[in-house]
């Protein structure tokens, strides 16, 4: 005789396996690009686990994905504001050199030598200087910058700049975890920095 299968008691008997939900980001910005269950990322190696309440709230759009991040320094999940920022004003400023300059704690860090321009961005921006040790352990800003805004440099006779040798565009992107470098090679052995600042700090240093 066919035995008849209780429904509900079959379906009471199946333990459903607990879905694990994962944070997928960028290793060098710490942007969140994709949250779902963690079987759905087998080849991801920078995840980050998240609470159910969390993800679902990401997943169905309640927390923007372009607001969250993660700090590589405490391995946790940070909603920041993104923010795209525009020059503060039409001004010509020139970079004072650090042996003149009174600021500590710089936004934009130049460097250069005989053949290179090196730009970076405070780590407390999420940029590769790092700053003094008395300003130590740095607190990052909440704010993550729009990468694809850009910052002029004008490379000019010394103290004048009306005679232009160079102009140079670095993106945020280029400076967010990284610096970048320029060749000056065919520059004289002194010459100033102008811009049109978008951050309020800058120095220069010759290494």
């Amino acid at each position: 005789m066919e035995e008849i299968v209780d429904l509900e008691k079959l379906m009471a008997s199946i333990v459903m396996p607990e879905i694990k939900y994962v944070a997928v980001f960028d290793p060098d910005t710490g942007a969140v690009t994709s949250v779902g269950p963690s079987y759905a990322f087998p080849q991801e190696k920078f995840i980050l686990d998240l609470d159910d309440e969390t993800a679902l709230s990401i997943i169905e759009g309640r927390t923007k994905i372009h607001s969250c991040f993660v700090d590589p320094a405490s391995n946790t999940l940070e909603l920041s504001e993104v923010k795209t920022v525009i020059k503060m004003d039409d001004v010509l400023h020139r970079i004072v050199d650090s042996q003149w300059s009174n600021i500590a704690k710089p936004d934009i860090h130049i460097t250069y030598n005989n053949s290179t321009i090196v730009f970076q961005l405070t780590e407390e921006l999420y940029g590769t200087y790092i700053l003094d040790k008395k300003f130590q352990p740095v607190k990052k800003r909440k704010v993550r910058w729009d990468g694809d805004t850009q910052l002029h440099f004008f490379i000019t006779e010394y103290n004048d700049p009306n005679i232009l040798y160079q102009s140079v565009v670095v993106t945020l992107a280029d400076i967010i975890a990284k610096s970048h470098t320029v060749d000056v090679t065919n520059l004289p052995e002194k010459f100033s920095v102008y811009t049109r600042r978008i951050f309020k700090n800058y120095v220069i240093e010759k290494l």
